[in-house]
């Protein structure tokens, strides 16, 4: 718990939120932070093109945890996926950035604008980003400044709790917790509370199609929307046109979707 302790005595935030996507990893960071008292909320990103049964798992812990919920939507069509893949195609590793900022970015920025109290406020957002769970998250800028286990980017303090856990520590603390885990993220290996595709690996379609069928029959929905547009990329998980795989490792880490890319 220090890091966040060490976080929250040099920043002195407002808030402190921990963000929630549903996995593994954002349960233990969101336990973890709940225990402090300068906790406010669990933050659960609805990106609209996650998995329903993510998102009910998220509501239904926090009401067991008794952990008050955030969750946030996109305040705009432009914002929503199915405008994005109707008007532009799938978006590939290259494409990322635009619909990282779409639909995650744009939400927490307003959610530190709708609770910022003055101008030099800060707000903490905490999250399960691990520096063991791959070589290349723990070259991640966002997993720590200067070691600390937090970085700041204006009024956004973001802070790694369980930075320095295996994910053997991940497990041993959610059975000595009695947390439930999720059950997508047994399946899938992810939270499931997005699926872009931006960054899909080989066969994540196959495992939609054998577990979540419905989630599967809506991505092709939009494929055949997409093709009968004339669009490009109407290929749900493509990586993007003539994209080298040094490329890919040399693709920024978004702190929202370290999780997709670390896999790329």
């Amino acid at each position: 718990m220090s890091i966040l302790d060490d976080a929250i005595a040099e920043h002195d935030p407002s808030h402190v939120f921990a963000l929630f996507s549903g996995g593994h990893d954002s349960l233990c960071s969101t336990a973890l932070t709940a225990r402090h008292p300068r906790f406010s909320a669990a933050v659960h990103i609805n990106t609209g093109i996650g998995i329903e049964e993510t998102r009910e798992f998220v509501r239904d812990t926090c009401r067991a945890q008794d952990w008050p919920l955030l969750e946030l939507h996109a305040d705009r069509v432009e914002q929503t996926y199915e405008y994005i893949v109707d008007r532009y195609g799938f978006p590939g590793a290259t494409g990322h950035p635009y619909v990282y900022r779409r639909l995650k970015e744009r939400k927490i920025e307003r959610l530190i604008r709708e609770h910022k109290t003055h101008r030099g406020d800060r707000i903490i957002l905490a999250t399960g980003q691990r520096a063991q769970e791959s070589v290349r998250r723990m070259r991640h800028a966002d997993l720590a400044e200067d070691g600390q286990g937090w970085r700041r980017i204006g009024a956004q303090v973001w802070a790694n709790p369980i930075a320095q856990w295996s994910k053997s520590d991940v497990y041993r603390f959610l059975e000595a917790e009695g947390l439930r885990r999720n059950r997508v993220s047994d399946l899938l290996h992810m939270s499931g509370e997005c699926l872009c595709g931006a960054f899909a690996r080989p066969g994540e379609m196959q495992e939609l199609e054998t577990w979540f069928p419905d989630v599967a029959a809506y991505l092709h929905e939009l494929e055949r929307r997409a093709e009968a547009k004339g669009l490009n990329r109407c290929v749900w998980g493509h990586r993007g046109d003539n994209v080298h795989p040094d490329q890919m490792r040399l693709m920024p880490i978004l702190p929202l979707c370290t999780s997709c890319e670390t896999r790329a």
